[in-house]
Formats: C-alpha cells, structure tokens, sequence
C-alpha cells in the first residue's frame, strides 16, 4: 500500500503546528445533499480536508521518526477512532464509484490505552493496523473492478488498559447479479429463484430488494468521501402500512415448513418500502449510503392447539447505512 515517506522540515512545522487544531477539534456535521452532483469544494470541505491531512502528516511523521516526543501526546479515544476513519476514506475511499455489488467485511483490532486516551504513537500504529485491515479485504475481493467506497472505525468497548476498534469496509465491485427484476425468488435461506430454474442458490429475495433498491441510490461525481458513518436497524414492525401490516416481509409457519415464493410484484413493493423507510430515517445532514436487507428464522413449538408442534417466523429487517459526503480535492489512492 503506499505511504508517504519523505518529509522536509516545512513540512515538519506545519505537522507540529496543526497537532494542536487536530486534537482540539470536534466532529462537525458537514453534510451535502448529493443529489446536487456537486463536482466543486466548498469552504467547510476544503477546511476538513486540512485537518485531515494535518493528520495524516502527523501519523507519516511519527511512522518515521518514532522517538518523536509529540508521539507521547494524548488523544481523546472518540478523536481518534474519528480521525482515523475520516483518514481511511479520504485516502483510499471513492464514494463516486459505480457499483453494482457491495461486499462488507469486518475486523478488530486492540489498541492501548493510557489514563483513559490514546497516545499519538499507539494511534499512528492503529491507523496502520486499520489499513492493513482494508487492504487484506481488499485483496480477498476477486472482482475484476474493486473500490473502497466507504470504511467505517467504530469503538466497540474499552476500559483502562484497551480500546477495541471495528474495522468494517464496504467495497463495490462490478458484480454479476444484473438489475432488473425479472424473477421470482424464495424469500430467504439463499435458495434462490423460485421459478423452477434451480438458479441463483447462494441469494434470495431479501438480497435482490436491497439489490434493487441500491441501484436507484444517487452517486456524487468527482472525487468524494464520506465521513461520521453511521446505522439505522429497521425490523418489520417498526413500520406499517395503511392497513397496518409491516412494510417489510414476514410470515408464519405451522407444522410443515413452506419457503414463500416471492413474486416480481412483492419484490418490487418490498422495494419501495425499503426506500420509503431509508428516507425516513436519513439523519439530519447525512447522506444514505447502502441498504442491506437480512433474513431471519425464528423457530419454536406451539401449543394451540395442541399437541406441540413445529412454528417458524421468518423476517427481513434492514440495516441502513448512512453518512457525511465530501467533495475531495484528489482520486483515492490504491491499496
């Protein structure tokens, strides 16, 4: 992966002059609505972008000189996990890229802790690790086309020796799923369509809801990012419709276990539901980044009437991803 190597002593300054605005500043809400297609950086993008790099400076200095004594400084652990994920997607991330499959992975590494923050040099080297992290799932991904569209650095608990961070990437590759809408598929347990072909095991209808719906998402152009990523979990009951039935798929099961055929028309009305339900829990200055649509079983024995016998409730619930977009001033580097 590259990094930069070569430092001068202006540079040098500027680091040590900036340290300060990086560790006193806060997470802003920035956002852009990118449906404007806006290709120009505004005044708080290109301020941002500063003291991103600033950080980015600071972490290429302390990598090359260690014994660097602003590397004892402390930084809040909620600055860093910030900084380090704001870093991960300005330099490597494209959220311009057109995609038509996304792939999540996720890792987590352990960082040391020190009177309740994170030491400039442990910090430096959890930047390193959490690139490292990206660049393995990169390599995993056999796509011919490939981008980091958005990483996301999450604190997952701490205490007084130890933070751990969540590593979690999603990369948008070329794909082979293709858009339309054409077939009926099984609701879930990727058994693919139901159409009697046997084809798309490995995918089932909460997948091509989400595929769907992912398409119609607007993509900024030019060099973009995101930063302060961040989820809404949605399950069938948080909204219904006018008849009060849940806008997401359900349904029960008794004594023998029936997979339900979903057809092109409830493929395209779980559709729409899911993009009425990313509208409505679009945090304020975010934008929204991807659906993904889960299937889940839940298993029991029934006793009305009686005897026990075999019950399955099935569901789709969604996990909505949203965030901050940026105009950059530069294409992302590869890994």
């Amino acid at each position: 992966m590259k990094r930069k190597h070569l430092f001068t002593y202006f540079v040098l300054a500027i680091v040590i002059a900036t340290s300060m605005i990086i560790y006193s500043c806060q997470k802003e809400q920035t956002g852009i609505d990118k449906t404007e297609n806006q290709t120009e950086q505004s005044f708080k993008d290109t301020q941002l972008e500063k003291r991103i790099i600033a950080f980015r400076d600071k972490i290429d200095l302390i990598r090359e000189n260690p014994t660097l004594k602003s590397g004892s400084d402390p930084m809040n652990v909620d600055s860093a996990v910030w900084y380090i994920e704001a870093t991960s997607n300005l330099t490597y991330g494209d959220a311009s890229f057109e995609t038509e499959e996304f792939i999540v992975d996720s890792a987590f590494i352990e960082v040391p802790v020190t009177n309740g923050q994170i030491l400039w040099a442990d910090v430096q080297a959890a930047y390193d690790q959490v690139i490292d992290s990206l660049a393995e799932h990169n390599a995993n991904i056999g796509a011919n086309e490939k981008q980091l569209i958005v990483a996301d650095i999450s604190l997952k608990e701490s205490d007084n020796n130890s933070a751990t961070f969540e590593v979690t990437s999603g990369f948008g590759t070329d794909g082979t799923t293709g858009f339309g809408n054409d077939y009926p598929w099984y609701w879930g347990w990727e058994l693919g369509r139901c159409d009697g072909s046997g084809l798309g095991v490995g995918a089932d209808a909460a997948d091509k809801i989400a595929y769907l719906a992912n398409m119609l998402i607007p993509v900024p152009t030019g060099n973009s990012y995101y930063t302060d990523v961040e989820y809404r979990y949605v399950y069938p009951w948080d909204y219904t419709d006018n008849n009060g039935d849940p806008m997401l798929f359900t349904d029960f099961q008794e004594y023998t276990l029936n997979h339900q055929c979903l057809s092109t028309a409830d493929i395209a009305g779980y559709k729409s539901n899911l993009m009425y339900i990313g509208t409505q829990e679009t945090p304020s200055g975010k934008s929204l980044i991807r659906y993904s649509l889960f299937d889940m079983t839940i298993f029991d024995l029934c006793e009305d009437p009686w005897p026990p016998h075999d019950c399955w409730y099935m569901e789709h619930h969604a996990n909505i991803k949203y965030a901050i977009w940026h105009i950059s001033s530069d294409p992302p580097e590869e890994f």
